[in-house]
């Protein structure tokens, strides 16, 4: 009886923990999470990461920066990378905006904050692995907090700021 109790509790506690299962790291600012029984895309609203793929993207990024394709893949894998060790797949996080948007990927634009409340979007930009996107509109303090986040980055030499100096101020266009 015991026995049963202690592989029970784990799975309860497992299906009452909030937020959504993340399923898979697409790349520096994409995340796969399961939402009612599906995978769904979400697009860490209000930042742009590298790619790292050859994808429609990174030939537009080659074109609108003049950048290489290896140069960008290059910067796009550690982006991913460091996304990866910041937010693991089974682990769970809680989704801000409306999740019946989608942007012209599909994917659903959203704040993904991570089991201690931390914003994933942020946390990119503020380490050095994204950049803000000013395309599409975001709540005013949040847009601060990114803006701050990025100047932070650049001015310390964070993450590819500091790897890839050159790179970064082209393709950030900074």
């Amino acid at each position: 009886m015991l026995l049963a109790l202690c592989l029970v509790m784990p799975a309860m506690a497992s299906a009452q923990t909030p937020g959504y299962l993340i399923e898979n790291i697409e790349d520096g600012d994409t995340i796969t999470v399961n939402i009612d029984g599906e995978s769904r895309r979400i697009q860490l609203s209000g930042i742009d990461a590298p790619e790292d793929s050859e994808n429609a993207k990174l030939k537009l990024d080659m074109q609108k920066k003049g950048l290489s394709k290896e140069a960008l893949l290059e910067i796009g894998a550690l982006a991913t990378g460091f996304l990866k060790r910041e937010a693991t797949v089974g682990q769970r996080v809680t989704l801000q905006g409306d999740l019946s948007q989608r942007d012209k990927y599909g994917r659903i634009p959203a704040i993904a904050l991570n089991q201690q409340g931390d914003s994933l979007n942020l946390l990119m930009v503020r380490e050095g692995y994204a950049i803000l996107l000013k395309r599409y509109p975001l709540e005013e303090s949040f847009r601060t907090a990114l803006e701050e986040a990025q100047q932070h980055a650049r001015s310390s030499k964070r993450g590819l700021w500091k790897s890839h100096p050159e790179i970064m101020a082209k393709w950030s266009g900074l």
